[in-house]
């Protein structure tokens, strides 16, 4: 747990003494999330991806009875892919968004930052669903339900991307969550309307000419297009662009960081 005792911020410090002090309590509350939200009986922390698994596992299974035909991608590849990436996108937006709520306490602590709570409760929610996604591609390539990744290095790259800007995107909905009571109301309504940008459900090559310039402005879109790349290969005919996805998350990194370093001006954790 995290003591004010054992970790000491000097007068002056530098930057890399700073990052190592911070990274130290993220680290810790981390763990902290962990434990309050799984405890330690029965299987503990393996409810942090055996619920987004769950949910993942039981879209594949009514795609598959239903015989959803997704060109010469399975069904549970495209689930697999399309699904844990929705799951990420939720996750991180609807839970880091209360992030402050559940843990204003921990401020106390000189070291504790607000930004260190939203950010730690976003590497969490995303951190879960990366298990579940690692956990059932492993399981599915042992059962040869879906062939091991075309280009695993694109398909790591895709997924690390696709959680920089969930992550993101997390630290901008806790901003909104503690500016306006309205965005919870709002927010789970924003999540369903946000699904067609996600490219979840369709590859852009599927659509008209002339919409797939206009859904490719949905950075999602580009990682997870460079995701099923990866994970099918030439056999599908992703179109994406790295560095536009790149360009679009330091933006939001930059627009994230700005927002939360405002939200102690009206949150009351002064």
């Amino acid at each position: 747990m995290i003591s004010s005792s054992t970790i000491r911020t000097p007068a002056k410090q530098s930057f890399w003494v700073s990052l190592q002090i911070q990274s130290r309590v993220i680290k810790a509350l981390f763990l902290r999330e962990m434990i309050s939200h799984f405890g330690r009986h029965n299987i503990g922390f393996l409810w942090m991806f055996a619920e987004p698994m769950m949910v993942t596992v039981g879209i594949m299974v009514l795609w598959t009875l239903v015989g959803h035909e997704h060109g010469v991608m399975p069904s549970a590849g495209f689930a697999l892919t399309g699904y844990s990436a929705i799951l990420g996108w939720r996750y991180c937006v609807n839970k880091t968004s209360v992030a402050l709520t559940a843990n204003k306490g921990l401020l106390f602590h000189r070291n504790v930052t607000i930004l260190d709570l939203a950010l730690a409760r976003a590497i969490f929610e995303f951190s879960a669903v990366t298990v579940s996604f690692t956990f059932l591609s492993i399981t599915l390539i042992g059962f040869k339900t879906v062939s091991a990744p075309a280009h695993p290095l694109e398909a790591l790259c895709a997924w690390i991307l696709l959680g920089w800007f969930y992550i993101c995107a997390g630290l901008i909905a806790f901003y909104l969550a503690e500016k306006s009571d309205l965005f919870h109301r709002i927010s789970h309504v924003l999540m369903y309307l946000t699904l067609p940008l996600t490219g979840a459900f369709a590859m852009v090559s599927w659509l008209p000419k002339k919409l797939q310039s206009t859904y490719l402005l949905s950075p999602m879109v580009n990682g997870i297009e460079m995701l099923r790349e990866g994970y099918f290969g030439e056999i599908v005919q992703a179109q994406y662009s790295v560095s536009y996805l790149i360009t679009c998350n330091f933006i939001f990194t930059a627009m994230a960081l700005f927002l939360v370093s405002q939200v102690k001006k009206f949150s009351g954790s002064e």
